[in-house]
């Protein structure tokens, strides 16, 4: 899937290819991304697979199975994470995905697996300059 966006460090197009394959290169790989879930909610998921729907005289309508990263964290972030500004998120149970139209995705994103917490992730911002700036800006919202 390739995802063209408007990048917030020097206002030209960029371009993300996210990658959603069981064995590419023989090992999976699904990759992460950040979309718009409603008019009001921004939110990481993981993709799963990517589908396109043919309605006769209608049309094609193109969609993709995502695992959202939009589980509670019980307790809050910790304190370390406060302090050095991480944004943690936990994935919902594989079985809770959703199916959202790909025209809601905003561009790819890094996520990190947590090595002390089971299912918690964080948002890797610090090598992609868009990135930081984005989760600069949602942080004071």
């Amino acid at each position: 899937l390739r995802v063209n966006y408007e990048n917030s460090v020097d206002w030209k197009q960029s371009t993300n290819h996210l990658r959603s394959n069981p064995s590419f290169h023989g090992c999976p790989r699904f990759d992460c991304a950040l979309i718009q879930l409603t008019a009001e909610r921004v939110v990481f998921i993981r993709l799963i697979l990517m589908f396109k729907c043919i309605l006769p005289d209608v049309g094609a309508f193109q969609f993709a199975l995502v695992q959202p990263y939009t589980a509670g964290i019980v307790g809050g972030s910790r304190r370390v994470d406060r302090d050095l500004r991480l944004t943690c998120v936990k994935a919902v149970p594989r079985a809770d995905s959703i199916i959202v139209p790909l025209k809601s995705f905003i561009q790819g994103a890094l996520l990190s697996p947590d090595p002390e917490h089971q299912g918690k992730f964080l948002v890797i911002n610090h090598v992609d300059r868009d990135m930081f700036l984005c989760m600069k800006l949602w942080s004071h919202l």
